[in-house]
């Protein structure tokens, strides 16, 4: 098999392969007696068909089979005869035609990943956050729990901080009756609306029943654009006025949330997931620090046009399946996050290969105890996950990730900044 191949843009190149015709021509051959033993024709005895006759019948059909296959075969052993790391085929044909004499002779078209020359990090810098749960955060985090907690109840008076209103409302907006039928109904907590202080204005002190007409400025973001940063004339009726009480933290509280060992346990286990989450934190800035950096730094490495598009699509569909839609939005639209996707993916597997980074099975071990403990039965996904390939190959190409994150952090120029515990949470 004799193999050339021609450079005809960055990532393009044009592959000519010869195949000696004998080759063809013994497996044509072979597969006419084969069917020959198959075949079934009036006026002949099952296996006794005469070959030119099935030759005639199937040749043409028979012959177009062995070429594309004999295409399809020598085309992955050309790739890696020549050591190509192919991204895609744009074109695979038979350049001397399904009738040859002499050798046969096929060209294909292909797109191939770009040669990454060896990956420096030494020059990068970042900021690790280092940050603490402490015992405010704790409390913080079990004020959130009563929050979530907290019942309400119907009350008979005014609407006072604090309180829950639930109102309905029609807007004139520019002359324009938003919403055009019916009303728009709230449920807004007095106290805690930073971005609507007309609104709270106007309901402190109303009552159930009551309907006046204000002039009111809506927030910027507010949910309906046609109201969004305009100041309107707006009628509202207050429907009901709603107290509430926290609950108080106690051991019934804990138990509420299935926890034995009361109040202290509990607070135990808040700091413990406050502690796992500080931790995923950290790794999720670093993370985000360093591919942002990796892709900058490496932005004007080429990419082969087909993996972006396959890339992007796959999004497109991946999308359209989480939001429920039945089509699949433009493919365009993911081309930027795609490109950047793929590029990250092919330094940060480079790196690996430069680096001779195996999976570390004690971290793959380690790893999948930690997905584990937030689970109710933790032994039960263990098992779930080794008992799944695919969960399983996940877990590993995260563990894989991380061992590089690892490797450009240890290699770069890494400076500590405290931090506290919110600010060590922020994007």
């Amino acid at each position: 098999m004799q193999v050339s191949v021609e450079k005809t843009g960055d990532l393009e190149r044009r592959m000519t392969v010869q195949v000696p015709g004998d080759d063809i021509a013994s497996q044509v051959a072979s597969r006419l007696n084969e069917l020959r033993r198959q075949v079934r024709l009036k006026g002949f005895r099952p296996g006794k068909v005469p070959l030119n006759v099935v030759r005639q019948r199937y040749g043409k059909q028979v012959r177009e089979e062995v070429i594309g296959q004999v295409m399809e075969t020598r085309l992955q052993e050309a790739i890696g005869q020549e050591k190509l790391r192919v991204a895609g085929v744009s074109r695979l044909e038979p350049a001397s035609g399904l009738e040859f004499e002499g050798d046969f002779e096929f060209v294909a078209e292909l797109e191939v990943f770009p040669e990454i020359p060896e990956i420096d990090v030494s020059g990068f810098r970042f900021e690790k956050p280092v940050a603490e749960v402490g015992e405010a955060d704790v409390d913080d985090m079990i004020d959130t729990l009563r929050e979530q907690r907290r019942e309400w109840e119907e009350v008979d008076r005014a609407a006072a901080s604090g309180d829950r209103v639930h109102l309905s409302y029609v807007a004139d907006a520019d002359g324009e009756r938003v919403p055009e039928t019916g009303h728009h109904e709230l449920a807004p907590t007095l106290g805690k609306m930073p971005s609507f202080p007309d609104l709270e204005a106007a309901l402190l002190g109303t009552s159930a029943g009551e309907t006046k007409t204000v002039e009111l400025t809506f927030p910027e973001d507010y949910r309906y654009p046609t109201l969004a940063g305009k100041t309107a004339s707006v009628e509202l009726t207050t429907k009901k006025v709603e107290a509430s009480d926290l609950p108080e933290v106690d051991d019934e509280f804990a138990a509420v949330f299935g926890i034995e060992g009361g109040v202290e346990q509990l607070r135990k286990d808040v700091r413990k997931n406050l502690e796992r989450e500080l931790r995923q934190g950290v790794s999720n800035r670093l993370k985000t620090a360093v591919t942002d950096k990796l892709g900058q730094h490496y932005s004007d490495l080429k990419l082969p046009r087909s993996s972006v598009v396959q890339e992007a699509r796959q999004m497109a569909q991946q999308y359209a399946q989480q939001s429920g839609q039945e089509q699949m939005p433009p493919v365009e639209q993911f081309l930027p996050t795609a490109e950047k996707r793929l590029r990250l993916g092919l330094l940060m597997g480079e790196l690996a290969r430069q680096n001779e980074i195996t999976i570390d099975q004690d971290k793959v071990r380690a790893k999948l105890e930690e997905i584990a403990e937030t689970y109710e039965d933790p032994a039960q996904i263990i098992e779930i996950y080794r008992a799944d390939e695919k969960l399983m190959d996940q877990v590993e190409n995260i563990v894989l990730e991380e061992q590089v994150l690892d490797l450009i952090l240890d290699r770069a120029e890494v400076t500590e900044k405290s931090m506290s515990f919110k600010e060590a949470l922020e994007t």
